[in-house]
């Protein structure tokens, strides 16, 4: 099963947490497989936590038969994010980022 590294302010909600969230001491916070939803998220971000895990959206796509265009967005949103994060990490904007994400995001015919 594939898995996702995503901030806490871009994850939607329903989709499942790929590993467990352990806070600053190593004590769980959440286990693997609890559906995230928004009041996780900010209970998350108050606590400092900016980074999971979650299970990557076309999976669950397929366990239903069907690829949703919405979690499709949403995974090609997460996989650009992933191979900019050390720019991101260093607060850089990178324009690159922006028209790579408006190329791949825009709709088409």
């Amino acid at each position: 099963m594939q898995a996702l590294a995503t901030t806490t302010e871009r994850v939607p909600e329903g989709l499942l947490l790929a590993q467990p969230v352990l806070d600053a001491h190593a004590q769980l916070l959440l286990p693997e497989g609890t559906p995230v939803t928004r009041e996780i998220l900010n209970n998350l971000q108050h606590r400092g936590i900016d980074t999971i895990f979650v299970n990557a959206p076309e999976e669950l796509a397929q366990r239903n038969g069907k690829v949703d265009p919405v979690e499709q967005r949403v995974l090609t949103e997460q996989r650009l994010l992933h191979l900019f994060r050390p720019a991101l990490r260093a607060g850089q904007l990178n324009p690159l980022l922006h028209m790579i994400l408006r190329h791949r995001l825009e709709e088409r015919p």
